[in-house]
């Protein structure tokens, strides 16, 4: 198992959030680390106290509805971010468009929906509450789904137990149009191709307790995630959890193509070739590919199993398909 029930080391951030124009204290700004249920508010003096438990690089984000969010690269076992400005965020004129967006918005919302929230969100029960915030636009020129969004994203997910809130920073959907399918108006089918997005989250628990049936799904959607591929990998135990590893599709050893070196508390991986396919329980199947051409890559786990940095790889198949309702926060403990 990842996480030890030895000696426990404390970590703590503390700061204090200030508007950067009228330098008056911000009361209730959110400070949280990304991906994770680690997070704090500041109290009417602004200030605040953050402490936890595990070292994470995952970036430290603080954030208040009407001002633009900051991030932080966090290094020591104790940090004072001292005084924090927040700038009000300034609300952009609506951009002028030279051509006729032809889709509905419900039609732009139910591929925003399946591609964000995952194509089972249905029967995940995991839903969007507040989608007025979301501005979507379909050009016929690029061929492209792209999403503006003037507020944190509030989903909650019923099958997994969370309300998550995400700040949404890109999302842009590619698609081509098919040569041969039409639609019931005889107009060509677009067909999705590539598909981005980034953003940043923080996860707490839905109500009270967790529930027995919340432990059950989110320990089922853990085996055999990227969270749980990477935390094995860092520890070197890729076998013992029922990875194998393939390359040109022949099995290899574990590490043949992984190096792995240990670094203070996190691991240094070198992929050594451009695509490794990864099969879990004989079942799902997924692939880790090098991007831009290249014929390696390096990124660092941390002991939550964050990888970072993440723009040199992406993965593909089973853990390729998994979006926020099949998410689970970094310090999830199986």
């Amino acid at each position: 198992m990842w996480f030890s029930s030895t000696a426990i080391a404390q970590y703590s951030i503390t700061g204090k959030i200030i508007d950067a124009e009228t330098q008056e204290p911000i009361y209730g700004a959110s400070i949280y680390f990304d991906g994770t249920t680690i997070g704090t508010i500041s109290n009417q003096q602004g200030n605040f106290k953050l402490t936890y438990e595990q070292n994470t690089k995952a970036l430290l984000v603080v954030s208040s509805m009407g001002y633009e969010a900051q991030q932080f690269q966090i290094s020591t076992k104790e940090t004072n971010l001292k005084t924090i400005l927040l700038k009000p965020s300034i609300e952009s004129l609506d951009e002028v468009f030279l051509e006729t967006d032809p889709w509905s918005r419900e039609k732009k919302l139910r591929y925003f929906r399946e591609w964000f929230l995952g194509s089972d969100y249905q029967e995940k029960k995991c839903k969007i509450l507040n989608e007025e915030v979301i501005q979507l636009r379909f050009s016929p020129t690029t061929q492209k789904l792209t999403a503006n969004i003037s507020e944190s994203l509030i989903i909650e997910n019923k099958y997994l137990g969370y309300n998550i809130n995400y700040q949404l920073k890109d999302f842009d959907l590619s698609f081509s149009k098919s040569k041969m399918l039409k639609d019931k108006n005889d107009q060509p089918v677009y067909l999705p191709q590539m598909f981005y997005y980034s953003g940043t989250s923080f996860f707490q628990e839905l109500k009270g307790k967790t529930k027995k049936r919340f432990k059950k799904r989110r320990a089922e959607t853990y085996l055999g995630s990227v969270t749980h591929f990477m935390r094995c990998l860092a520890k070197k135990e890729l076998r013992e959890n029922d990875y194998r590893i393939f390359h040109k599709r022949f099995e290899t050893p574990p590490y043949k193509f992984f190096e792995v070196e240990q670094i203070n508390k996190a691991a240094k991986i070198t992929i050594k070739t451009p695509k490794i396919s990864i099969l879990y329980n004989n079942k799902q199947q997924s692939f880790i590919q090098i991007i831009n051409d290249q014929t390696s890559t390096t990124f660092y786990i941390d002991e939550l199993g964050n990888f970072y940095p993440a723009t040199g790889f992406s993965f593909g198949g089973d853990m390729g398909k998994q979006r926020v309702a099949n998410l689970l926060p970094l310090d999830y403990k199986p």
